[in-house]
């Protein structure tokens, strides 16, 4: 139609208009069918294995299209909502201009085609997410008055949908409780971006739209279109009673209404992650086509902004085909990998019963840092649609696919480098996905330390698996409660826990599909391989795909490990087609004729010999190429090979770049090539600085100064093109761009120096958070480990400076802050490499150029790095800025980080004396297991250690406080005990009866009736615990099935029992030890070899025969066999021979493997790693198993009863005498943190060489004191320990004199309160007076002598002196009596009636003395110890919580627990302090409860109502509880000191006023010393000040039970028989 150009009259302009808007609308009113492209039948096979909707099927749908125009619904629908459980996320839909909620997203209109509601929900990840649908009158062409709705009115109806919706059962939507994520197509996204908008000055909805985290824009008019003018003006004039929309009016391009929208939503924007689709093929509008939507006006350009075309016109963009569909696909992965990251959120939850365990404490049980979906998004990114389906065609892969065996099968997809074995990794799990399998993946990265080991692939695939399965889920909760961490973990480790002992006992209804990509590229393969092949015997069905280069090494191991399990091998040789795909698309849009783009395709892949990586560097220089010629002459000179290339490539940067840029590549590619792991965009600019300051645009630079050697990922990351291309420039020396490894790391190495001391200044700074300086501080132990040592001293002076600095303690501080102080047992590591090899290179110089000072100072430090994680890492990691003064007070003073501190330390700060040791000492804590009786076993179970004592009592205790956890008493004596897999029960063996108990709550589950005249040696759970077994003396196995009844013992094969295997009659074992399943156990007998007997199958399995015994006579006896355990992950028995020789030996084999020595004791190490052996001399050694070598031994006086290793192996624990010890040597600690390289190839064995020579030591500790009291006026003290010493010690001059030597513990010492007299009584009932002779004497001994002496008799609680130093108290048991210290005689005795009260010298009346019971107090005069009254007590809450009078007795109410004694089985005070100023006292009260626990309650008394004058017998006194909140901080009282002025250590000092009255000094749960103004009026706000903590080795309840107070402040706690002082501590506030 051509309209002329002159005016037309007005009649025959109108008439003209009506019949172009009758034509337009008729047009658009009736959506002209456009076809759907039918799809090629290339992939007959992949139709066969997806059996998607494909090929005839839209074919058919296409013929049937329904008429039916029922209209959609409007508002907001749910249309898929999971079936269990609350959504994780919300997925909304929002149409657009002339759509619907369902047919604007269905193909054709075609409710089969509905995507959202047919296919998404089916694709894996996204079965929690619901998907709703949100529609509103936005039909242009309907008919009637003018429509007055504008956007704001839709985007309004939008908000009132998400509040106030409800679904089909009439409840509420709660939109808002799950991230939200809104996909918009055309003006629906102006919708949701106006909906934002209003959103936030509207409260009810602001809520709701803060769960937005995601929108995906489907070509959305974001700056209007040009249509949208001229269908307004069609509307008006049309014959059909159109109107015009303002609405549409709105959609114009750059509208007011527009440009507001967006410049509002700019600020909501940022907190979004935005997708934005545009459309690339015109629409049909009538009889024309024409672009709707430019591809300027539907991208905001915004920066985080993603931005992707669709191959599909304006309506077609929200409509997809099929779930093969691209555009589908796309928008799919969209959602996936927004949802991904959602999911992953540790605020994420599952509301059902079998969904709910929050992840992230198994994120942190694994350490997952990074989301494997990100190199999968990677990969993905790279594939050409159509491309990797060759493999469809193979039948190896088929069968693999379709088998639903329960069995494992393997391929291993190999070729050369480059040929794009991760791209089909990719495609490999985008299919299995789409088929709704369990599927996980994992590529090994040459260049990222964290992606190159078995341990990370371990943790990533369970992380993976434990998200899909809510039973591995469970299961692993369990490991995190336990505080279990993975991290560091050898990989057999995690194998056993969480494969082996987890996944493998569960029953799988579908198999597991791994995809683990670039196995070439792992540390190493074999472990990986040996640890899938342990499994092949169980009932797993586990379907794996392996890719990488076809190595010799790697086809040497897979080989044999081929003999005992199938594993199908494929080359990805068979991808010409791909090639092809390729080539043709990166040529497309090349410049030239169809003629030239078909010689590149033709040229190109006949060169290419499938490698991608070859094609993909060769187009990139072709593509650069401005003429025919100059084309044709690349391809003429097209190298053949890879390494032909990279020279090519290589040669070309030197020729092409200017020489001032030439230092800039030869930095970046070092970088590149040497970073522990890929450095981001912004990283590397700020590890540029101050060398390369302001570059412009950094990723512009790279391409042009580094060419095609380096890549930028979608997370912004600098990698090398392919592992290739690192191997080339770091070996391949002589090229203007060779990275020299050794040379490379010491300038990395420095520039992290360089960083870390340039920018960590402020205490209260938290700077790792800056670009680079995470990096910087973290990885530098890593760059120093690989520098190349030289007679240049840079790298160690440079060292030594940091070391030395301010910036070291802002580093440790900074590390703590986000809890990675692992990075100091690293920097230790790295420091000892490089100073040994610095020593090799040292030697062939002069002496006298060494830099001795330097050297010293470094390695003093390797040993400091180590030690402060050992002793005070648990309290860094809360506390991060008690490294400044905190620690090093507590450390030795002849260490470095003690020196450093000193020097700069202010004359009043904290200090701590009363050390005579000066160095480190490998003993973590010693305390006492029990006088009452002897410890007998002990085992560690991971959070805990368990021991069990002659009295039948198994105690736990806590691995990180080394405190009591729970008891669980048998009530007979127990011969063996033994815990589950998951420590979750515990079975005991006593002599009548066995006994199983739930650990944690501490509740009998059996009572077994043991068989008569038979002792179990061992017992163990099966691997699902439900049975239990046990191995007696009577040469018997048993077997108790714990889910039965009325479970009981019944004999495995009782008729033979050992007998008859060989003709041979055994005797009674010796010596049992069942395996961690307990299907197999190792019997030893006297006379015969060692023997494993298989439960199961009730036979033998094998017989060790010792090398030595193989020739011995029928008549002769074998060598006799004494303790033996399993390595619980290889199955050897390991044991010693009665001459003390180390044997290891596996069931399968002949021959045992032996070591001479002389052992007496010997137990391996949960990881299986490392064993230890004790000897009769009291000498520990620690094993590693692979090699047997020692690579640590502690010599110690006393011998060992038992000793066994932690689960980290960082820690031996021993019982001697009644004492157990706990260890932790420098030498197991970098062992246990060694990096998986040196534990699990060859290396391990140099490190045990070293180790073996380095780590020995001899320790002498002391007898550990048993009582301690601070004299009332002076600083002097007075101890006693376990062997009857007593002495004296003056902190001012740190003076301590022995003053007595008796043969029993000294139990009880008190002071005079004028100091003339010194009373002290051990357990045996010896009680000695002493007088003060010389006060100023300074041989302390000589100050007191012996005045007189007695015998109290057994059972003595207390002691204690009148105010007047003139009478004797003496409290036993079952007496009371009362001496004169003139006469030296007894003035009273009387029975003790209240056994459990305490006694107390009356606070305020001298002559008067205290008897605290339980619910009375007792008046009575110290000259006849006649009563004067009884006052009864009141207790109730302290102050603000006052109950009514009538309310009940709230005394039991519980507050802290701790275990009861077996003969207190009654209410008791346990203890009284009082207050300086004798105003106030606070009763320790402790009353029985259930599972045998003390609840213990604190009373504050006035001592104002137990004046004499103001109470008569029977008056009833008031006693306040301590507030909650202070008590159930409390771990346990120290005393009152005199308040002082405060200073803050760390932080912001309180305002908080000091008031009146002293300060009430405790330790908290956290092993604080903390303090309370005590005169102010206590309630729940009153405030709590920490003053400093306690260090790990402090922390055991044998000291923390003496811990005292001076009245001046002065801090006392004994430590390893000695007594440590800390003063100037109570002015000091810790605020973090």
């Amino acid at each position: 139609m051509i309209i002329p150009s002159t005016p037309l009259p007005k009649a025959e302009k109108n008439e003209k208009w009506r019949h172009l808007s009758a034509y337009f609308v008729l047009a658009l009113a009736a959506r002209t069918k456009r076809s759907i492209e039918t799809q090629e039948e290339r992939n007959l096979s992949y139709a066969i294995v997806t059996n998607q909707v494909t090929g005839d099927n839209i074919e058919a749908r296409r013929r049937e299209r329904s008429i039916e125009r029922h209209p959609d619904p409007l508002g907001l629908n749910v249309i898929y909502a999971p079936e269990e459980g609350v959504p994780i996320v919300d997925i909304i839909l929002v149409h657009g201009l002339g759509g619907t909620s369902q047919k604007t997203w269905s193909k054709n209109r075609d409710g089969q085609y509905f995507w959202p509601q047919k296919w998404l929900p089916l694709e894996p990840g996204f079965e929690q997410a619901r998907v709703l649908s949100f529609g509103y009158n936005a039909h242009f062409a309907s008919a009637g008055q003018e429509n007055i709705l504008n956007i704001a009115d839709f985007a309004k109806d939008l908000l009132f949908g998400l509040k106030y919706s409800l679904d089909h059962t009439s409840q509420g939507l709660e939109i808002g409780k799950a991230p939200i994520i809104f996909v918009a197509h055309s003006m629906g996204g102006l919708v949701v971006k106006k909906a934002f908008i209003l959103s936030q000055n509207d409260n009810q909805y602001r809520r709701i739209m803060a769960s937005a985290t995601a929108i995906l824009f489907l070509s959305t008019p974001h700056r209007g279109t040009d249509l949208a003018k001229l269908l307004n003006r069609i509307l008006a004039v049309s014959l059909f009673n159109h109107s015009a929309k303002i609405y549409v009016a709105e959609l114009k391009q750059n509208s007011p209404a527009l440009q507001d929208i967006n410049e509002q939503f700019r600020n909501i924007a940022p907190r979004l992650q935005i997708f934005s689709f545009f459309e690339t093929h015109q629409t049909a509008v009538g009889p024309k086509k024409m672009m709707v939507l430019e591809k300027d006006s539907s991208i905001l350009g915004y920066p985080d902004e993603v931005s992707k075309p669709l191959d599909a016109d304006h309506h077609d963009v929200c409509k997809y085909s099929s779930p093969r569909d691209p555009n589908y696909v796309s928008i799919r992965n969209a959602l996936g990998s927004i949802l991904g990251r959602v999911s992953k959120s540790e605020n994420i939850t599952c509301a059902s019963a079998t969904n709910s365990v929050d992840m992230s404490s198994i994120k942190t049980l694994l350490a997952v840092s990074s989301s494997p979906e990100d190199d999968y998004e990677f990969f993905q990114s790279r594939r050409m649609p159509g491309s990797c389906e060759w493999i469809l065609q193979r039948s190896t892969f088929i069968s693999w696919l379709k088998d639903d065996s329960n069995h494992m099968r393997i391929i291993r997809i190999y070729g050369v480098p480059g040929c794009g074995k991760s791209v089909l990794s990719a495609y490999l799990i985008e299919l299995l996905q789409s088929l709704g399998h369990s599927c996980q993946f994992f590529f090994f990265r040459e260049g990222d330390s964290a992606k190159k080991t078995v341990n990370s692939l371990l943790r990533s695939l369970a992380y993976q698996i434990a998200a899909q399965l809510p039973e591995l889920r469970a299961q692993l909760q369990q490991l995190a409660e336990d505080a279990t961490m993975l991290e560091k973990a050898e990989s057999r480790v995690i194998w056993q826990k969480v494969f082996i002992s987890k996944l493998c006992t569960l029953r799988l209804r579908k198999p597991l599909y791994w995809i683990i990509d670039a196995l070439d590229e792992c540390e190493s393969p074999q472990l990986l391989l040996s640890l899938i092949l342990s499994v092949t015997s169980m009932q797993i069905s586990l379907r794996i795909i392996l890719t990488g280069r076809d190595t010799d090494a790697l086809s040497t191991a897979l080989r044999r490990f081929g003999t005992s399990i199938l594993i199908d091998h494929l080359a990805a040789d068979d991808v010409k087609v791909d090639l092809e795909l390729y080539v043709a698309q990166e040529v497309r849009y090349m410049r030239g004729d169809r003629h030239l783009q078909t010689r590149i395709i033709q040229r190109v892949c006949e060169m290419a010999k499938g490698n991608f990586l070859w094609v993909h560097l060769v187009l990139k220089e072709i593509l650069q190429c401005h003429t025919e010629a100059a084309v044709q002459q690349a391809l003429e000179e097209l190298p053949m090979e890879l390494s032909q290339l990279y020279h090519r490539m290589e040669a070309i940067l030197s020729r092409t770049s200017r020489s001032a840029d030439r230092g800039l590549s030869r930095t970046i590619l070092t970088w590149v090539v040497c970073s522990q792991r890929a450095l981001t965009l912004e990283e590397l600019s700020e590890a540029l600085k101050p060398e390369f300051s302001h570059i412009l645009d950094l990723q512009l630079t790279i391409s042009q100064v580094c060419g095609n050697f380096i890549v930028i990922d979608n997370r912004s990351q600098v990698e090398m093109v392919h592992q290739t291309a690192r191997e080339f420039l770091a070996k391949t020396p002589g090229l203007d761009h060779s990275v020299a490894l050794g040379s490379g790391h010491q300038d990395l190495f420095m520039k992290c120096m360089s960083k870390l001391s340039s920018v960590i200044r402020q205490r209260n700074e938290r700077p790792l958070t800056q670009p680079f300086l995470h990096y910087a501080a973290t990885s530098w132990p890593y760059h120093l480990a690989h520098c190349a040592a030289s007679l240049d001293h840079s790298v160690l002076l440079a060292l030594a400076r940091f070391l030395q600095s301010p910036h070291l303690f802002s580093w440790i501080n900074s590390l703590a802050a986000i809890d990675c102080l692992i990075t100091l047992v690293d920097a230790a590591r790295s420091i000892t490499s490089y100073l040994r090899k610095k020593s090799e290179i040292d030697a062939e110089s002069s002496p006298l150029t060494h830099r001795l000072q330097e050297r010293e100072i470094i390695e003093l430090w390797a040993v400091d790095l180590v030690k402060i994680v050992n002793k005070f890492g648990v309290q860094m990691v809360k506390f991060p800025g008690i490294i400044y003064e905190l620690v090093p007070m507590f450390c030795p003073i002849t260490t470095m980080i003690s020196q450093q501190y000193q020097r700069n330390r202010a004359s009043d700060s904290i200090a701590v004396t009363g050390f005579a040791s000066q160095h480190w000492d490998d003993c973590l804590c010693k305390f006492s297991v029990g006088r009452d009786c002897q410890p007998l076993q002990i085992i560690s179970t991971g959070r805990h250690f368990a021991i069990l004592t002659s009295n039948g009592t198994l105690r736990l205790f806590d691995t990180i406080t080394n405190q009591p956890w729970q008891e669980i008493h048998h009530g007979e004596r127990v011969l063996c005990f033994k815990f589950s897999a998951s420590y979750d029960k515990c079975a005991t063996y006593g002599l009548r009866e066995t006994k199983i108990w739930l650990v944690k709550q501490k509740r009998q589950l059996h009572t077994i009736e043991n068989p008569t005249y038979a002792k179990a040696l061992d017992v163990a759970f099966s691997s699902d615990e439900s049975t239990l077994v046990s191995c007696s003396d009577d040469k018997s196995v048993r077997r108790c099935l714990l889910d039965s009844p009325n479970p009981g013992w019944l004999v495995v094969d009782g008729d033979r029992g050992f007998d008859g295997g060989d003709g041979s009659t055994y005797n009674s074992p010796r010596r049992v030890a069942f395996n961690l399943a307990g299907t197999e156990v190792a019997i030893a007998f006297r006379g015969f070899p060692l023997l494993v007997w298989d439960v199961e199958a009730a036979k033998v399995l094998g017989r060790c025969e010792r090398n030595s015994d193989r020739n011995k006579r029928p008549q002769d006896l074998y060598s006799e066999v004494g303790p033996v355990c399993w390595n619980p992950m290889t199955s050897h028995v390991l044991g010693l021979y009665q001459d003390g020789c180390i044997f290891k030996w596996h069931p399968l084999d002949s021959f045992s493997h032996e070591v001479r020595t002389v052992e007496s004791g010997i137990q391996c190490g949960p990881d299986g790693v490392l064993f230890v052996t004790s000897n009769k001399d009291g000498m520990l050694k620690v094993w590693n198993f692979q090699h047997l070598t020692v690579v640590y031994q502690l010599s110690y006086h006393s011998p060992v009863i038992d000793v066994t290793l932690s689960a980290n192996g960082r820690r031996v624990y021993d019982l001697r005498e009644s004492f157990c010890n706990v260890w932790e040597p420098n030498a197991l600690i970098r062992l246990a943190e060694a990096d998986e390289k040196s534990s699990e190839t060859s290396s391990t064995m140099a490190g045990s060489t070293k180790f073996s020579v380095a780590a020995e030591g001899w320790v002498e500790l002391s007898e550990p004191l048993t009582v301690l009291r601070v004299a009332p006026r002076t600083t002097l003290y007075c101890s006693g320990d376990g062997n009857g010493a007593v002495r004296l010690g003056e902190p001012n001059t740190e003076a301590v004199s022995q003053i007595s030597q008796g043969f029993m513990p000294v139990v009880q010492i008190t002071w005079s309160h004028d100091e003339d007299y010194l009373v002290t009584a051990d357990l045996g009932g010896r009680l000695i007076v002493r007088s003060r002779e010389s006060p100023g004497d300074p041989d302390l001994a000589a100050r007191y002598s012996s005045f007189f002496e007695t015998k109290t008799g057994t059972g003595l609680r207390q002691i204690l002196l009148s105010r007047s130093a003139e009478y004797l108290l003496i409290v036993t048991l079952s007496l009371v009596q009362l001496w004169s210290l003139r006469t030296k005689s007894m003035i009273s005795t009387r029975p003790n009636v209240l056994p459990f009260s305490r006694w107390i010298s009356h606070p305020t009346e001298g002559h008067l003395l205290l008897q605290c019971c339980f619910s009375e107090i007792r008046l009575n005069r110290w000259s006849d110890l006649n009563e004067i009254t009884q006052l009864q007590l009141k207790h109730r809450p302290y102050q603000m919580d006052i109950e009514p009078e009538d309310a009940p007795d709230p005394s039991k109410r519980p507050s802290t627990t701790f275990p009861i004694q077996l003969d207190e089985t009654q209410d008791a005070i346990d203890e009284i302090t009082v207050s300086n100023t004798g105003s106030q006292l606070i009763l320790h009260m402790s009353s029985p409860s259930t599972q045998r626990q003390r609840t213990l309650t604190y009373l504050v008394i006035d001592t104002d109502h137990l004046a004499t004058g103001g109470v008569s017998m029977g008056t009833t006194i008031i006693a306040n509880e301590l507030p909650g909140k202070i008590t159930r901080n409390i771990a346990r009282i120290i005393g009152f000191a005199k308040k002082s002025p405060r200073r803050a250590i760390y932080g912001p000092l309180s305002e908080a006023k000091l008031g009146s009255g002293d300060a009430l000094i405790f330790l908290d749960h956290d092993g604080w010393v903390c303090s309370i103004v005590f005169g102010n009026p206590l309630s729940k706000d009153t405030k709590i000040t920490r003053h400093f903590f306690l260090p790990q080795d402090w922390l055991n309840t044998d000291s923390l039970r003496l811990a005292t107070v001076s009245n001046d402040g002065r801090f006392f706690c004994p430590k390893n028989g000695e007594v440590a002082v800390v003063t100037n501590w109570l002015q000091y506030e810790f605020a973090e």
